[in-house]
């Protein structure tokens, strides 16, 4: 399951970059650079989570699909 972490400064942006250099695997960076935003994997957030980069308080966005609305039944 992927993260999407939301960025809030520079310095958090660099120290995400060094320990995502140090995990296998790959993430993406999407967003704005006024709002910019990086998807991991698992063992990724992990290790951004050890590393103290980001907290570990289940804010971030997970990556979902779009919930269906519940249809009416006629009478």
């Amino acid at each position: 399951m992927g993260h999407k972490i939301h960025i809030q400064s520079k310095e958090q942006h660099m120290a995400a970059v060094r320990v995502l250099d140090t995990v296998k695997g790959t993430w993406l960076g999407i967003g704005t650079s006024a709002d910019p935003i990086i998807v991991v994997t698992d063992e990724q957030y992990r290790a951004l989570v050890a590393a103290g980069v980001i907290d570990a308080n289940g804010k971030e966005d997970n990556a979902r699909g779009k919930k269906a609305t519940a249809k009416k039944a006629k009478s």
